[in-house]
């Protein structure tokens, strides 16, 4: 909602900063989720309510390292990314404001996973939500105010937010853990061992997912990517659904691998929400048209097509998502990153292959193929590691 109303009040061309902006924020916020996911992973199988405090100090630590290193390189790399890769040096201000927010915005989602590993999903939304919810009052009473509704003065109702979410936080999670130091080190170094594969998991997962705009940003103008950047937001509607099958799953996974019985009532379970899920994006392809048009505005007609293009892909995506996690819990984070690295080769392959034949018709074809190929090699890959595992704990 907040994307629609920044879309049809700074048009194409001042969207395609603020998209811009957004997916280098988001970037930056997703990336250290590694060491969220890593906590969850072993606080749920931890004995004592002591030991899974040490795991969230351990992982508080390794954000707050992520975080100062953030703000160290802002400037340069935002300087970096503006001049040389992008090649469009007014768009530096908005690099180094993404990445603050980011920054501030990764300390909410340690909170998050405090509820999560407990599979209290209740909070564990709210608490995801809330940020976007105070986002878009924000962008109402901006509207509503005497003051310009502005790139400048949008981008700066996001970071005042965030900074305040991002110490408020720090302040809640220091409160949680007490002392900081002295760090279990055992426990960091488990955390690391793992964490460190889910990181670089995380961080190919979610640049996969805005590579299209970040390569298109190089090659066409800004108007364009406005306009793309709409057909993204449409994706959201899938990308919120997948996420949320991702929040209950990952706990879940740890338990379905402890015997067949229980992988098949993962697997009953899983399969239903894919099928609804799936149901929903198939409506959304044949509906994708005339939902931009209602919710963008005629200048954005061409984002209609786009949608359809990459909703093909993330049909068969929801299908992988749910199974994904069952290689955190085969201790086997190692094999998902290889994938998860493996697809976003093909679709740089593919990006540099048809975007500068087709433009924002390429970008959308190059994801979805990446996609769908991945998505049968990465299914293909983890029945052979649940097979293996069956055969040698004598489970079959």
């Amino acid at each position: 909602m907040s994307s629609i109303i920044i879309a049809r009040l700074l048009g194409p061309e001042e969207f395609g900063k603020f998209s811009i902006f957004y997916i280098i924020m988001i970037l930056v916020w997703l990336l250290p989720q590694a060491f969220d996911t890593t906590f969850v992973r072993y606080a749920k199988a931890a004995n004592s309510k002591r030991e899974k405090n040490e795991f969230l100090k351990t992982a508080v630590f390794l954000k707050l390292v992520y975080f100062v290193t953030v703000l160290c390189i802002s400037y340069p790399l935002a300087y970096f990314l503006a001049n040389y890769c992008f090649h469009k040096p007014y768009i530096q201000f908005l690099l180094m404001a993404s990445m603050v927010c980011g920054g501030f915005l990764s300390f909410l989602m340690s909170i998050a996973s405090t509820f999560q590993e407990k599979e209290k999903f209740t909070e564990f939304a709210v608490l995801n939500t809330s940020y976007t919810a105070l986002i878009l009052c924000a962008l109402l009473l901006l509207k509503a105010s005497n003051l310009e509704f502005s790139l400048r003065n949008v981008v700066l109702i996001y970071l005042a937010i965030t900074i305040a979410i991002g110490i408020i936080s720090i302040m809640v999670l220091f409160k949680k853990i007490g002392k900081l130091f002295p760090l279990n080190a055992e426990r960091l170094k488990i955390s690391f061992s793992l964490g460190k594969w889910i990181f670089g998991v995380t961080c190919v997962y979610f640049i996969f997912q805005r590579l299209d705009i970040l390569f298109l940003t190089r090659y066409v103008d800004l108007k364009l990517i406005g306009i793309y950047s709409a057909s993204t937001r449409l994706i959201i509607f899938v990308a919120l659904m997948t996420g949320s099958l991702a929040g209950v799953s990952l706990p879940k996974a740890n338990a379905a691998i402890k015997s067949k019985s229980l992988l098949k009532t993962y697997v009953k379970e899983s399969v239903i929400s894919i099928i609804i899920i799936d149901i929903f994006i198939i409506l959304l392809i044949i509906g994708a048209p005339f939902c931009i048009k209602i919710l963008f505005g005629n200048e954005y007609l061409l984002a209609g097509i786009i949608s359809r293009l990459l909703l093909i892909g993330w049909f068969f995506v929801v299908v992988y998502t749910p199974f994904s996690f069952l290689f955190y819990a085969l201790d086997d984070s190692r094999t998902r990153f290889l994938l998860e690295l493996l697809k976003i080769i093909t679709a740089i392959i593919l990006l540099y292959w048809l975007v500068p034949k087709y433009n924002l018709i390429g970008g959308a074809i190059a994801m979805s193929l990446s996609l769908v190929l991945n998505t049968f090699i990465s299914l293909t890959v983890l029945r052979h590691k649940l097979t293996g595992t069956y055969e040698r704990f004598k489970v079959c």
